[in-house]
């Protein structure tokens, strides 16, 4: 569970833009947020999640925040009217998606770093060794 402040800190967002997500998924995400000490809104583990979808989408599909929160509505409501058991489905799914996504992501790295290796090698290959100092240099100067 987490604070406003630490989610803003898990997103690298500021507090106000995830108090601006958490708006954008309103009713659904109500159920999951809970009141701590001082007023303090306590996200819970499934509020976090469809907080990660919205991010995920905003990112890999260039939604506008709300865009993606009228996305991530509509994946959890999936056509069920029972709110408990359409919720649980629905973040089930929405996790599952999140970790294709996030194997798709490692993948993608994998390669990119696995190039950037052989860059590197083929780079140092061509690479010319250091310059020799020549002994009369020095020599002809001191005269």
């Amino acid at each position: 569970m987490l604070t406003i402040r630490d989610a803003a800190r898990v997103f690298g967002l500021s507090e106000r833009a995830v108090r601006l997500r958490l708006d954008a998924l309103r009713p659904q995400v109500d159920a999951y947020l809970r009141r701590g000490p001082n007023g303090q809104v306590i996200i819970t583990d499934a509020a976090r999640a469809m907080l990660d979808r919205l991010e995920a989408l905003r990112k890999t599909d260039g939604l506008s925040v709300n865009a993606a929160a009228a996305k991530v509505k509509e994946e959890l409501s999936n056509g069920h009217h029972d709110v408990g058991q359409g919720a649980s489905t629905g973040e089930v799914a929405v996790l599952r998606e999140l970790v294709q996504e996030l194997r798709a992501e490692v993948g993608r790295l994998e390669e990119e770093n696995r190039w950037l290796r052989e860059r590197l090698e083929e780079l140092q290959r061509l690479a010319l060794p250091a310059p020799r100092r020549r002994w009369f240099w020095s020599w002809l100067r001191g005269k």
